[in-house]
């Protein structure tokens, strides 16, 4: 009796010796918290910034960082090596296309922010903040994503490339093209941006057309120095699109991305309103 007791002593001690250590925890450090937000300079690039605050009294040191949801393509970390100590900082990362349906634009999801992080004297360990749920800037990149992806699937918009000016105007065109859509798509507005105003009027393309080309006027918006200097989203320019009898889709079209005979679109409006300001 005594034998078979001290074998079993011995069974329980070697399996404790052997027990598998428990996870680390992934609660972030005390007092480090997160916040999304995105300066205009990320949107044409489809990054945003993680802003991390330490309202505790150990500095913490962030390794990498990226953000996960259901929502949105999974992505690998952005490499940091970044102290947080009494001041916020704004950790740049790319995030993943919205995972957007035919249709209809889908529920947004839950998403979290994770990181390696380092508090202290502990070890780095992987963390998680889960996000309030909507996040406002989520919710607002994921729905005009995907309003885009709906309106892209019936039809391509964007600029001619026959370009005039006249009177300090730069007259162009829009070009509607149909590609899987058999109803009537109607451009309810066309936008600049801060830097030009774009005019136009509301053009319908009638179901059985092909293609739809939209006179367009471009002028200044600004013509102050800075705002040339700052001029981070001059090449997006927005519409709002209706399919059928639906409610009018968020849409972003560039000029950066067509050729005129002369040079890139962008470079000949920057130009022509660099002239119209006198600059």
């Amino acid at each position: 009796m005594k034998r078979t007791a001290a074998l079993l002593v011995l069974v329980l001690g070697l399996s404790a010796c052997g027990a598998t250590p428990p996870a680390p925890s992934t609660s972030p450090p005390q007092g480090l918290t997160v916040t999304l937000t995105q300066g205009r300079s990320d949107m044409p690039k489809h990054m945003l910034s993680v802003v991390m605050a330490n309202r505790g009294s150990t500095p913490a040191w962030v390794s990498d960082v990226r953000l996960s949801g259901p929502s949105f393509q999974e992505t690998g970390f952005s490499r940091m090596d970044t102290a947080i100590k009494s001041v916020p900082v704004a950790l740049r990362i790319s995030y993943g296309a919205a995972k957007c349906a035919a249709g209809a634009v889908p529920e947004l999801r839950p998403a979290r922010v994770i990181a390696h992080v380092k508090a202290g004297d502990e070890p780095s360990r992987e963390v998680t903040w889960a996000l309030p749920h909507p996040d406002p800037l989520l919710a607002k990149l994921f729905r005009e994503e995907c309003e885009q992806f709906l309106v892209q699937q019936a039809v391509t918009v964007g600029f001619g490339s026959a370009w005039t000016e006249k009177d300090k105007v730069l007259h162009g065109s829009v070009i509607v093209t149909r590609r899987d859509s058999n109803e009537d798509v109607t451009i309810t507005e066309l936008s600049g941006n801060v830097h030009y105003e774009l005019t136009s009027r509301k053009t319908t393309l009638k179901a059985g057309t092909a293609r739809l080309e939209i006179p367009i006027q471009i002028t200044p918006g600004r013509c102050d120095p800075h705002s040339f200097a700052e001029a981070k989203i001059a090449m997006l320019f927005n519409a709002r699109v209706a399919l059928g009898a639906g409610e009018p889709r968020f849409l972003v079209f560039r000029s950066d991305t067509v050729q005129t005979p002369t040079m890139r679109l962008d470079q000949l409006i920057l130009g022509y309103a660099r002239k119209t300001c006198g600059l």
